[in-house]
């Protein structure tokens, strides 16, 4: 007798994966040595480690200065995906203008009063807290509009000028380099840097075809011999426009911040905030441009301080898509923590923020936020999608033995989590991660394995056949899924597409171009 639906469904809750995605044993949750994190953390028995600090602002002005290194210019390693990633957008190369009438830019200076008829100010939706946060590359103004505006931005001397030959001349552009979004060559990543996105959603049994395609993650990665750029962009929602959005914004980013930082003098950290803010006004500006949706986005610009061996990580965010730092002497820590309230407890449904027309052409620039922090030689950098930072969540996991805890607990465990995998391995008896390779794929393997068990449910041929093979009613088909949906929520793990990209800090050969 062929096995019901119910029995079906009791064999999946006892397993998280099936052989051919789980070719080694997955014992998260069976108490194990590696589990004692959880029991040690909420005991007091967790050891305090003096870290270095994470500082943060809703502007670059709340943040102390920094003097940096000298910056090597010389591209070393660069990647972007998925599928082609940012160099699959901006084939007009179009340079947008504050002149051009239907674009509203993010950042706009408010006037004292409006002079014609046109649309509302791009500011008009964001609090007082965020209006004019980020300030408009000097490409997008226009004399007479500085000329009439008192408390228009300056123009830094450490940022390209739309005026400069590279920038209005065509054929540095699409020329003989055929640079994309600054980088000549888009490669495919080495231990030391590297990305990699996948769907976590299940596959119709009949069709193959997986839910939520396209990939609406996007990310890029460009070092030199001792600095790098990481980006990270997650559409909201589905479809081809989030996934539009998302790589749009990824271009606009790496291509400004590869123009701004490494082509002009760079002394302080200050100035590094100010590119990353206009990096995002350029990002919001090519999602407009390609008209795609919203997206998160996530950069953070890795650079030597003037210390010997010692790196400054700057990072700014929009969205849920986090950054964070691993560190073999001080565990991971959280980056962009100051863009979220850790003692509120999250709805996950909510992106926080987004780039891209949520109002009208404007963005929601809500928890915005600069955040740095010192790493060293060693560390690995990384930026995840909420689809391996939900999954590393200690409730969403299920992990055994855990009582109901605080949103602060909830966040710490989180971290502890994280750390424990990347210390011990998926298996818990190591080896500890030592590249950046290594950390994304095992991140990736993990939130695989994790949320296996919810997939092969729905990919249960019953869901959308009846006993005879033939397809059920789209009212059957809902029945089914119905009673499904309450037995998913036993289930650890969350569908989502997945994204992590990741450096290790450091200084190397200058081997490339």
């Amino acid at each position: 007798m062929m096995p019901s639906f119910r029995q079906k469904v009791a064999g999946f809750l006892r397993q998280l994966s099936n052989q051919a995605e789980n070719d080694r044993s997955f014992d998260d949750h069976k108490p194990t040595s590696s589990d004692c994190f959880i029991q040690r953390y909420l005991s007091g028995k967790e050891q305090s480690r003096d870290e270095p600090k994470i500082l943060h602002g809703r502007t670059y002005q709340e943040l102390p200065p920094r003097s940096l290194g000298v910056l090597s210019k010389a591209v070393l390693v660069a990647m972007t995906g998925p599928n082609g990633g940012l160099t699959t957008v901006n084939h007009r190369q179009r340079h947008l203008s504050i002149s051009d009438p239907d674009v509203h830019f993010i950042d706009e200076p408010q006037t004292g009063s409006s002079s014609s008829g046109h649309s509302k100010d791009a500011n008009s939706n964001i609090s007082p807290m965020n209006a004019n946060v980020i300030p408009p590359p000097p490409e997008y103004a226009t004399p007479s509009n500085a000329a009439n505006n008192s408390t228009s931005i300056q123009k830094s001397e450490s940022v390209p000028n739309a005026c400069d030959s590279r920038f209005n001349n065509p054929d540095s552009i699409l020329g003989v380099n055929r640079e994309i979004a600054g980088v000549s060559d888009w490669g495919s990543g080495t231990s030391e840097a590297f990305g990699c996105s996948t769907t976590l959603y299940e596959r119709h049994p009949l069709t193959g075809i997986p839910a939520g395609e396209p990939i609406a993650d996007s990310f890029a990665i460009v070092t030199r011999r001792d600095s790098a750029i990481l980006c990270l962009a997650d559409g909201v929602n589905w479809g081809v426009k989030a996934s539009l959005a998302a790589r749009a914004a990824v271009h606009g980013c790496i291509d400004y911040l590869n123009r701004a930082i490494f082509s002009w003098p760079m002394s302080t950290t200050t100035e590094v905030f100010h590119s990353l803010l206009r990096s995002f006004h350029a990002a919001h500006t090519l999602i407009l441009q390609e008209e795609g949706l919203l997206t998160t986005l996530t950069a953070v610009v890795v650079l030597p301080l003037v210390t010997s061996d010692r790196y400054i990580a700057c990072a700014c965010n929009v969205g849920d898509s986090l950054a964070y730092v691993y560190s073999p002497v001080y565990g991971v820590r959280e980056i962009t923590q100051g863009s979220h309230d850790v003692h509120r407890m999250r709805d996950m449904r909510d992106a926080l923020g987004a780039l891209g027309p949520v109002d009208g052409q404007n963005p929601e620039l809500g928890n915005l936020t600069c955040s740095m922090t010192e790493v060293e030689p060693g560390d690995i950098v990384f930026l995840t999608s909420d689809g391996v930072s939900d999954n590393l969540d200690p409730v969403v996991g299920k992990f055994t033995g855990l009582p109901m805890v605080e949103a602060h607990q909830r966040h710490r465990l989180t971290l502890l989590r994280t750390e424990d995998l990347l210390r011990n391995g998926v298996s818990g008896h190591g080896p500890p991660c030592s590249t950046a390779k290594e950390l994304v794929s095992l991140l990736i393997d993990f939130v695989t394995r994790l949320t296996a068990a919810k997939r092969r449910m729905l990919e249960d041929v019953e869901l959308y056949a009846d006993s005879e093979g033939g397809p059920r009613t789209r009212g059957k088909q809902r029945a089914r899924r119905k009673d499904v949906c309450a037995k998913l929520a036993m289930v650890p793990g969350k569908l989502d597409h997945a994204t992590v990209v990741a450096y290790t800090v450091g200084e190397f050969p200058q081997s490339g171009t």
